[in-house]
């Protein structure tokens, strides 16, 4: 498991820009502590958690947040939208099809 987030981070040596590269390696480190919290056999209380750790997942949950805040926004935007023209039934259509699966999952 370990292994693999490492294999992740070389590959993320490979980017050239260096604001990529640091929010890639920052992100996949958020995963990486939120799936050891997850899955560690040992009690959550009791665990010791690196600072960069502990970083990582509170800056992932931050980029999560705000992703959750913008579907809403858009959502919002695209309701707001007339149906005056045929362009507006296109919209429609995928509109629908796109927040069907969020209402599914209980997320909107």
């Amino acid at each position: 498991f370990l292994t693999h987030f490492r294999n992740i981070s070389m590959i993320m040596d490979c980017v050239t820009c260096d604001k990529c590269r640091l929010w890639g390696k920052l992100q996949t480190r958020g995963l990486g502590t939120a799936l050891k919290i997850l899955f560690s056999s040992t009690d959550v209380d009791k665990m010791e958690l690196e600072r960069g750790e502990v970083l990582s997942l509170f800056n992932g949950f931050n980029q999560l947040s705000h992703s959750l805040y913008y579907i809403k926004q858009f959502k919002n935007d695209l309701e707001s939208i007339s149906t005056d023209d045929e362009s507006d039934e296109v919209i429609k259509k995928s509109k629908k099809s796109f927040f069907s699966n969020f209402k599914a999952q209980g997320e909107l």
